[in-house]
């Protein structure tokens, strides 16, 4: 948690220079049969002449580079978009936020999806979108292009905080969002755009499913007492300016939080349902 929170200060939500290129483009030898057609690179400034629905959140999460390469595999047609981000969070930022359902996911990577003809990726400080025109009858020779592409480019895995872990997780880890900022909230589930209001914040946030009531539960990294302590606010959880456990509708609403750790005080564990359930509950082992 503290590595979460030392990133958070350093990168995650803010646009941070680089300036260096950290990436390796493939040449077309690696894959058989491949005639590269295009490469092309971009930066945080030229990102909105190739893709400008995606730059306002990619600036939000954090981005240092694009890579861009068109291959020819006969009559098919291929393309990957490596986008180096500042951080793994913000890469896995990107991913979870722009994946929905996925017949086939964690194939290559602790954290891929392959659906409707695109291939996607988390890995490490790539987020990674594999494209193809030709139907699914192509889409595995996107995993060809993506091993080629980590052999040229090793990254270090993303793990999830400890907490996603806990046995009530099982089943939905590989639905965990990562979210700093609104566009990030905006593109996820979770609807909490009211909670975030004029708050900085580092959230790893999942909707579990419970024959009771959906449960949305966070972990949630702030920068300052005062972030939090809005956050609270907009949440319910502060009276007369004292946090308070958890608020209760009795009808349609129920939240709780709880410091995730003493020796880090500005990370908390938040839930909301409609029926009151425990944090407790959710995060034991």
């Amino acid at each position: 948690m503290k590595k979460l929170y030392s990133i958070f200060l350093l990168a995650i939500c803010v646009s941070v220079s680089s300036a260096y290129s950290q990436f390796q483009p493939l040449t077309g030898n690696e894959l058989p049969g491949a005639v590269v057609v295009s490469t092309d690179n971009y930066t945080p400034e030229t990102i909105w002449n190739y893709n400008s629905g995606a730059a306002p959140v990619l600036s939000e999460y954090g981005f240092t580079a694009l890579l861009v390469q068109k291959f020819m595999v006969g009559p098919k047609d291929f393309k990957i978009e490596a986008y180096l981000m500042n951080t793994p969070e913000a890469a896995y930022g990107m991913y979870s936020t722009n994946i929905l359902k996925c017949p086939i996911q964690d194939s290559i990577t602790a954290w891929d999806c392959l659906a409707q003809g695109q291939y996607q990726s988390a890995y490490g400080r790539f987020y990674i979108v594999i494209t193809n025109e030709t139907g699914s009858a192509s889409l595995f020779y996107s995993y060809t292009i993506m091993q080629k592409f980590m052999a040229l480019n090793p990254q270090e895995p993303l793990k999830l905080p400890d907490v996603f872990n806990a046995p009530a997780f099982a089943d939905n880890r590989n639905q965990v969002d990562f979210v700093c900022g609104m566009l990030g909230m905006q593109n996820s589930l979770l609807g909490w755009e009211n909670l975030i209001v004029r708050v900085r914040f580092a959230m790893y946030a999942v909707i579990l499913p419970d024959p009771r009531s959906q449960i949305y539960f966070a972990q949630i990294t702030f920068p300052t007492q005062g972030d939090m302590y809005t956050f609270l606010t907009n949440a319910k959880l502060m009276q007369n300016g004292v946090p308070i456990p958890s608020y209760n509708d009795y009808g349609f609403l129920f939240r709780e939080f709880v410091i995730s750790d003493p020796s880090t005080p500005l990370t908390i564990y938040f839930l909301q349902s409609s029926v009151p359930i425990a944090i407790a509950e959710v995060t034991e082992n």
